[in-house]
């Protein structure tokens, strides 16, 4: 049963930040995301809290921000009742459970093209931050996020056979371990051998910032450091690459997340050339069967009229 003391909203989501958020990675962020959306519904008693609230809430948000953003506010909220309620806090039901997201435009992914990696690897090693361009080489090395890269500790160094490069603190809380070359692995060694905190590099993101745009670069709307992921993988699978192996590299849990890489394949775009029901259709024998022929004559494989 909730605390009857617990009245408002933002009394639930501290309760939730407790008893739950606080083991989540991002659960600090989503906490203060619902309390901010809370406080702009005017922190609403919990049973004054309906569907209706947040759409007028949502009605005016969208004026601000893009709707992925609010469909990731809504699944927060219809989260934290959720939760709330295999926890054995919150009975009623869930206010949001019926509330629909709205249809999102499928974002264009970006990535650099071979002749602009080189010019980006330039601008970086023209910024006076030491470790950014071994960061942004392991970015694009591994496909790891600029984060994971950014924060690698001395402990994510697999010095086996084959280099290696542990990546344990990731988004989704689950560890995956990506070969590299043994020279990138020189190169790690030798920059960061002067630190001496637990992680390797110093914070790089600002001076990423900065020779992006020495670079001349354009870079897609809202995708700064991820085009260096999507760069990777985009190469990956033009290379030859496989899906599943790109999935595990990437540490996607649901594959349709990578398939997004899927068309750049050479196989996949052989395919669509080698099968389709025109590519071994010679178009005389095609006219014998097909009624939408019927009335013309082939001269020098050209259809005219008889």
């Amino acid at each position: 049963m909730i605390d009857p003391a617990i009245t408002r909203l933002s009394e639930l989501i501290d309760l939730w930040f407790n008893a739950h958020g606080k083991t989540l990675k991002d659960g600090k962020y989503r906490c203060a995301r619902m309390i901010a959306i809370s406080e702009r519904m005017g922190n609403p008693k919990l049973e004054a809290f309906t569907a209706q609230v947040f759409s007028d809430y949502r009605a005016v948000r969208l004026t601000e921000v893009k709707p992925a953003t609010v469909n990731h506010e809504l699944r927060y909220l219809r989260a934290l009742f959720n939760e709330m309620d295999r926890l054995g806090f919150y009975e009623a039901d869930n206010p949001l459970r019926k509330m629909r997201q709205f249809r999102e435009a499928e974002r264009e992914m970006g990535f650099l093209t071979k002749e602009q990696i080189p010019i980006l690897l330039e601008a970086c090693t023209d910024s006076q931050n030491p470790h950014l361009t071994t960061v942004v080489k392991i970015c694009l090395a591994t496909g790891s996020r600029f984060g994971e890269a950014e924060y690698l500790p001395r402990t994510g160094l697999m010095n086996t056979k084959q280099p290696a490069l542990r990546f344990a603190d990731t988004k989704n809380g689950r560890g995956r371990t990506v070969p590299i070359s043994e020279s990138l692995m020189m190169e790690i060694k030798a920059v960061s051998k002067a630190h001496t905190e637990k992680r390797l590099f110093d914070n790089c993101r600002t001076a990423f910032r900065k020779a992006a745009e020495r670079s001349k670069i354009q870079f897609p709307e809202g995708q700064m450091t991820h085009i260096l992921r999507h760069t990777f993988a985009s190469h990956f699978m033009m290379n030859g690459g496989d899906i599943l192996t790109l999935q595990k590299v990437l540490g996607h849990s649901d594959l349709k997340m990578t398939m997004r890489y899927s068309h750049l394949s050479p196989d996949y775009l052989n395919q669509v050339l080698e099968l389709n029901p025109l590519a071994n259709c010679l178009v005389p024998a095609c006219a014998e069967v097909s009624p939408i022929f019927s009335g013309l004559t082939f001269k020098s494989n050209k259809i005219v009229n008889r």
